[in-house]
């Protein structure tokens, strides 16, 4: 099952990462771990770097969490973080605000269901 796309919608679906990791309960505990102490830190990062209109910060801080979303096999949010990262490199401040509450909308998703798994 895939996730919707578009930037309107964010909806994360666990199937992909539990058909990858399921099976093995200690990585995929580990990547459940990891994922949900840092992505915090890093939404926190994009919010200040937009916040003082850092563009090459949220450039950097995009491209950290389009690696997570790679991870946690989130087409969606890969995508959403990599078109943030090009917005913010670019100069394009109106896009990049606006894919800043896509990218926390986003991820506040995936953590939300991933502390269920």
């Amino acid at each position: 099952m895939s996730e919707p796309s578009g930037p309107g919608n964010v909806g994360y679906d666990t199937a992909e990462f539990l058909e990858i990791y399921g099976d093995d309960e200690e990585l995929k505990g580990e990547i459940i771990a990891v994922f949900t102490s840092e992505t915090p830190g890093k939404l926190e990062r994009i919010k200040q770097a937009e916040q003082d209109e850092n563009w090459e910060e949220l450039a950097r801080a995009a491209h950290s969490l389009a690696n997570t979303a790679g991870t946690m096999r989130s087409e969606t949010m890969l995508s959403t973080c990599r078109e943030l990262e090009t917005a913010a490199r670019s100069g394009d401040e109106a896009k990049a605000r606006e894919l800043c509450g896509v990218v926390q909308t986003g991820f506040a998703d995936i953590l939300e269901k991933v502390r269920s798994l």
